[in-house]
């Protein structure tokens, strides 16, 4: 049943129709890396409204810019499979304010009414989320920059976002470098104290890490 709604998105979207399927994404390859909307499913869902057994899927909206992730492959720990299919940033329903889970009673009823809410709010948040971030230069004002005047928003937990700040940081405002580099620093050591486990397996390499994106 997901695959074919799945496919019926792309059939029946003009904008959808520039996106592939890939597995439970559909995406769309662009000059600078990919655009995707990735369906989690849940088969043995239940929908509240007819009372019956439902497919329930939850949209993910990622954008990857290939450039904030190639440069660190060799540090990261990861599979190179895993590290290539990584998002530069992502959204679901919730944080765009808006619908996060989609249900699809198993007996078809209500089909129409339910695949029509489903794509309206996947054009909609989709067109949203790749435009606010068309580019790196996006990324770093919509993301990294704000670290300037709020450290309280420095992410807590993994460490790929340690990358993906630095680079964007030294590509889009290299004059702001060191700034976000200081910042990260501090959080790193924090995070490394603290044994969070991504942290401790790069902070070693932090050396070698600064050196490569400062090149």
């Amino acid at each position: 049943m997901k695959k074919e709604i799945l496919q019926q998105l792309i059939a029946s979207s003009e904008y959808l129709s520039e996106f592939k399927l890939k597995g439970r994404k559909l995406i769309r390859a662009t000059a600078d890396g990919w655009e995707s909307v990735e369906f989690e499913a849940y088969t043995r869902s239940w929908d509240s409204e007819t009372d019956k057994p439902a497919l329930r899927l939850y949209p993910i909206y990622g954008r990857r810019f290939d450039v904030l992730h190639k440069w660190f492959e060799p540090f990261s720990f990861k599979t190179l499979k895993d590290q290539r299919s990584n998002y530069t940033v992502a959204f679901d329903g919730e944080m765009l304010n808006t619908d996060s889970y989609f249900y699809f009673p198993k007996d078809g009823s209500r089909y129409d009414e339910r695949f029509a809410l489903l794509k309206g709010e996947v054009e909609k948040n989709a067109k949203a989320v790749f435009t606010r971030y068309a580019t790196v230069e996006d990324f770093y004002q919509q993301t990294v920059r704000p670290l300037l005047d709020d450290e309280s928003i420095l992410p807590n937990v993994g460490a790929d976002w340690i990358f993906l700040y630095l680079k964007a940081s030294r590509l889009a405002a290299p004059q702001d470098y060191p700034a976000i580099k200081n910042r990260i620093l501090q959080q790193a050591e924090m995070m490394n104290k603290r044994g969070e486990p991504n942290v401790v397996l790069v902070y070693p390499k932090l050396n070698d890490i600064f050196n490569e994106v400062e090149r």
